[in-house]
């Protein structure tokens, strides 16, 4: 009784951190400016230790934890970036807890605080409808002034970019039930909403989850031909060779006839952008970053490696890689294409490299697979003592 009493509080420590994550993410996309976003930070971490607390590991499990703890806390010290840290006590904290309830959860809350969000802004009560400025569109350093919808969200990148998550997330839990109609529900939304926010990136990366989960889903010679994982490995290892390209090469952003110029020009400019801070060019990458690495660019990986540096950096791509071996065991299409595509996103926009967790919800799957190996052997060991015993009574 009492062993059940302490993971019901454990568990409750768990949901309470992860909805006070959430919650932050939505209130960071709002106009509201939150003065209690760091204590509130060491709330969620603090109860996601306690959850890890009144949890059972193995003597693997707690080595993988402390491995991982050790290397993300020594970040910390050197760039004073706690998040390195919180995501490492988020993905163990998840242990024992159902993917798809957590899932739920969080696409139940997004999915509402993104709506509040949009009607506050139609209805005129709080945030901006939409905003004017220059989006660096104009052709030789010219100006041009455009109007996009925000619907609440800060920025058009934004919005296209959370509403695309949260049907990531409606596939994630529902795609079992998925009728044909929603997959062709999907892309027409993308479209109506190009119209107001004219995010290219969010427009394409949403195209291409719109195509790449029917094919997966309904193709068994995709969904089970070992190509296809390879495909996507490739595709990963291409994003980031090409961020590491983008912030190297010299001087080609500034010759117009040379290919990263062109390229980067497709991009608007966004690895220019990063190129033009000295500690973000790949050649002064440290094993941990400098705590002064803080200024923002969109170039997703090149943020990574700025921000926390080589080791960290590491860590989150061997954790895409492992994400998406288990997509290839499980033959699960939503994860594989939510690997594959957060990669691509991660080329274009820094969404996913933040202080806040939730908007990464690679961290939660994470959080579920991560202990998943140990479980079978266990599971494995169980099932041939009990084996072995009943052969030794006949």
């Amino acid at each position: 009784m009492k062993e059940n009493q302490t993971r019901k509080i454990g568990e409750i420590c768990f949901w309470l951190g992860l909805i006070v994550e959430l919650l932050i993410v939505i209130v960071d996309k709002s106009a509201y400016v939150n003065p209690l976003e760091s204590q509130l930070f060491r709330l969620t971490f603090l109860l996601f230790c306690i959850k890890i607390a009144l949890t059972k590991y193995t003597t693997k499990e707690w080595v993988c934890i402390l491995l991982a703890g050790s290397i993300l806390f020594v970040s910390y010290l050197i760039n004073e970036k706690d998040e390195a840290v919180r995501v490492v006590a988020l993905i163990a904290a998840c242990k024992g807890i159902e993917i798809k309830k957590i899932m739920k959860v969080v696409f139940w809350g997004t999915f509402s605080g993104c709506v509040l969000l949009m009607l506050l802004s139609v209805t005129g009560l709080y945030g901006s409808i939409s905003m004017i400025a220059d989006f660096g569109r104009g052709s030789q350093g010219e100006q041009l002034f455009e109007t996009r919808y925000t619907f609440g969200m800060g920025h058009p990148n934004a919005l296209h970019g959370m509403l695309w998550l949260v049907g990531m997330l409606a596939f994630y839990c529902y795609v079992d039930r998925a009728k044909w109609y929603w997959f062709v529900l999907f892309p027409v939304i993308d479209v109506i909403l190009f119209l107001f926010t004219d995010s290219k990136t969010g427009f394409l990366v949403w195209l291409m989850s719109a195509g790449l989960i029917p094919i997966m889903k309904y193709s068994k010679k995709c969904r089970e031909g070992k190509w296809i994982y390879l495909l996507g490995a490739v595709v990963v290892v291409g994003c980031i060779a090409f961020s590491m390209i983008g912030s190297h090469v010299e001087n080609t952003y500034f010759t117009t006839d040379s290919l990263m110029h062109k390229l980067d020009k497709l991009l608007n400019g966004r690895y220019q952008s990063c190129y033009a801070i000295e500690a973000a060019r790949l050649e002064n990458w440290k094993w941990f970053a400098a705590a002064e690495n803080t200024e923002y660019f969109d170039a997703g990986f090149v943020r990574l490696f700025y921000w926390y540096g080589i080791i960290p950096g590491m860590l989150y791509i061997l954790m895409n890689f492992y994400l998406l071996y288990q997509s290839y065991k499980e033959k699960n299409n939503v994860l594989f294409t939510m690997v594959i595509v957060f990669s691509i996103y991660n080329l274009m926009e820094a969404h996913f490299i933040s202080v806040y967790l939730l908007r990464n919800y690679l961290f939660v799957l994470m959080g579920y697979y991560w202990y998943q190996p140990f479980a079978q052997k266990q599971e494995f060991e169980g099932h041939f003592w009990q084996v072995k015993e009943l052969l030794g009574k006949a």
